[in-house]
């Protein structure tokens, strides 16, 4: 109640300042609301992509259970603890249509959060999202009660996608099998062509992932964004071959020039089954983690930076039974088709848990 109490009052002050963008990243109007988002700061942990800073995620099970958002998942993940200590996590199941992934690390008695509904939080309710540390990550208010997205919103685009920058079909052999995205188009300037493939290259394999027609294409590349350093692999008139490529950032229209000034928007940001939709200002590595209301209730987790000054949370409504179906061990994540090592030399170990 004193958290209520003490919230409301900074709230009174907020309502004098020029913009709630202002008021979701002032530190003096967010401290009052350390003790909102005291109660889930435990249950958040930072996610660690190849030793670097990804996205937030939220500890859902005492037993080593954490949620983050998928498609902000590469290489080598870890999660680092509020107290300092650092370990490898398992991605054990992940489902596109949420972008939702649960993580599993070999730790017991962790802190879990205990969601609450969202159908009745009304809209002007203020809101806070938890980080790792005692200050919250950001506050604002529920702009749209919960929803169904429809439009361009309902469909699933990373506009932050890996583009090589190619016209990709199906192509098929001679009894309609596909045998993979043949290129109709290869500009000069795309990394497709600076790597060296030309018109006709039938792509085969990316990153030791198969690739059946332009469909696989497209989804694998939506799975990758730009900068990201991929190895192709290519038939050229039946030889196969080779090719090492980084990618470029797929075009922009102007409604994600303008959405995304002043801030990195998260990748995925569309095709969500529903949303709680508030204008917390959260940036995209900070998505994943926990959101409250005044009592410290989890109404859900922060899904996607959508737009300037939008933040999107999953609703608790989406996650309760999907979480029941992950530990039930569906959803299991795809695995990646890797060739056999061509030497008989031993297979390293997998690195030491990281402590701090």
């Amino acid at each position: 109640m004193f958290a209520r109490v003490s919230a409301a009052a900074v709230v009174l002050a907020a309502l004098a300042a020029p913009a709630s963008a202002q008021i979701s990243k002032d530190s003096k109007l967010l401290a009052p609301f350390k003790p909102v988002v005291a109660a889930v700061t435990e249950s958040t942990v930072r996610i660690k992509c190849n030793d670097k800073d990804a996205i937030l995620g939220t500890i859902v099970d005492a037993d080593g259970f954490i949620l983050t958002k998928l498609s902000e998942l590469r290489g080598t993940v870890s999660v680092r603890f509020t107290d300092g200590t650092e370990y490898e996590a398992t991605t054990v199941a992940a489902h596109k249509e949420t972008d939702l992934a649960l993580l599993k690390v070999d730790v017991k008695g962790l802190k879990a959060v205990k969601f609450a509904d969202t159908k009745k939080i009304p809209r002007g309710q203020w809101v806070a999202a938890s980080g790792p540390s005692s200050d919250p990550v950001s506050v604002g208010i529920v702009s749209v009660m919960t929803r169904a997205l429809n439009g361009r919103d309902a469909i699933i685009t990373n506009p932050n996608r890996g583009y090589m920058g190619v016209i990709p079909t199906d192509e098929k052999d001679a009894t309609g099998k596909l045998l993979g995205a043949r290129l109709t188009s290869v500009p000069a300037d795309g990394a497709a062509s600076k790597a060296g493939l030309i018109v006709d290259d039938i792509i085969i394999e990316i990153n030791g992932t198969k690739i059946e027609g332009e469909t696989s294409l497209r989804s694998t590349l939506e799975s990758l964004k730009g900068g990201d350093t991929i190895n192709v692999k290519a038939l050229r008139k039946g030889e196969a071959k080779t090719f090492k490529l980084t990618l470029g950032s797929a075009p922009k229209d102007r409604g994600d020039i303008q959405n995304a000034m002043g801030s990195t928007l998260s990748g995925r940001r569309t095709g969500f089954p529903e949303v709680l939709q508030t204008d917390m200002v959260v940036e995209a590595k900070d998505c994943g983690g926990p959101v409250v209301d005044l009592d410290g209730n989890v109404l859900g987790i922060n899904i996607a930076r959508a737009g300037r000054v939008e933040t999107w949370v999953l609703p608790t409504e989406i996650i309760k039974p999907l979480l029941v179906e992950f530990k039930a061990g569906k959803h299991a994540p795809a695995k990646a088709v890797v060739e056999p090592p061509k030497s008989s030399l031993p297979v390293a170990p997998p690195p030491h848990v990281k402590k701090k």
